[in-house]
């Protein structure tokens, strides 16, 4: 086990990460919004169609049909549970619109499943793990390719990393969220565009051996995509709600996309000072 603290910047970063800063902030705008709903039985409901509308639930993505059944499995309820949140919900305008167990949403919000659920998290520890490990990579990665295209970046990496989820889970009925996908992308391009940065991390092999070490990013990063590789050869794309398959497609197509980028900006900064 291993946990980044920081990356040793030897080139200081000279940029706001103004997009770094807009991606943070929406995720906890999101997660705000998760909060105020409450806590109560029926908000408890709210929540629930919250997330299967704006989470990455493959099966209804394929299916495309902006109303479906969920179950009082997917609202963590049993009948009687049900019942009170029934109850309570009635007279609401939120009643009249929905019942507990059939959503209405749009094609829009279910064409759009693969981007807003990279913003949406399983509570406050899910968001700040994923926002400590966005944050000790962004900023450089986001100084590299330059605002405008890092959140294309980001944009299209996210999506790409729910989209393997959904295909290799495409009859699940279990929410994707999360911007691990994504992050797992700044982790590939980082491992690209600066493999000899250090990355100060703590190693604990064994729970009662823990040490401070500063090593290449190359190897904490290449850790990290074994690590997914052998969870998910192990136990399934997706395990203890984690997705492992999202995770190890948002490194894949961040590590392509930071190739591509290194080697066109090369070759064009290569012409450009031979034609001077």
């Amino acid at each position: 086990m291993f946990f980044p603290l920081h990356d040793q910047n030897n080139a200081p970063v000279k940029i706001v990460p103004i997009i770094s800063y807009l991606i943070i902030g929406l995720c906890f705008l999101v997660q705000l919004h998760q909060l105020s709903l409450g806590f109560s039985q029926e908000s408890k409901v709210r929540e629930t169609h919250f997330v299967h509308r704006h989470g990455m639930v493959p099966k209804v993505f394929f299916a495309g049909n902006p109303e479906y059944q969920i179950g009082p499995a997917e609202l963590h309820m049993d009948d009687n549970d049900l019942i009170k949140a029934e109850e309570s919900a009635t007279g609401t305008p939120e009643r009249e619109t929905y019942n507990l167990l059939l959503l209405h949403s749009s094609r829009l919000w279910i064409w759009l499943m693969p981007l807003s659920c990279i913003f949406i998290h399983a509570g406050m520890m899910h968001l700040l793990t994923n926002i400590w490990f966005f944050w000790i990579f962004s900023d450089n990665v986001e100084e590299r390719f330059g605002a405008p295209l890092f959140m294309v970046f980001y944009v299209v990496t996210g999506v790409f990393s729910s989209l393997v989820h959904a295909y290799l889970n495409s009859g699940s009925h279990i929410p994707l969220v999360g911007a691990s996908g994504a992050v797992s992308a700044v982790m590939g391009a980082y491992i690209v565009l600066f493999p000899r940065h250090r990355v100060t991390s703590y190693f604990c092999p064994v729970w009662f051996f823990i040490r401070r070490l500063d090593v290449p990013a190359v190897l904490v990063l290449g850790l990290y995509l074994v690590l997914n590789l052998l969870s998910m050869t192990k136990t399934g794309a997706m395990s203890a709600n984690v997705a492992f398959d999202a995770h190890i497609g948002g490194f894949v197509a961040g590590f392509v996309f930071a190739h591509l980028h290194k080697n066109i900006l090369g070759t064009s900064s290569a012409q450009a000072i031979s034609q001077k």
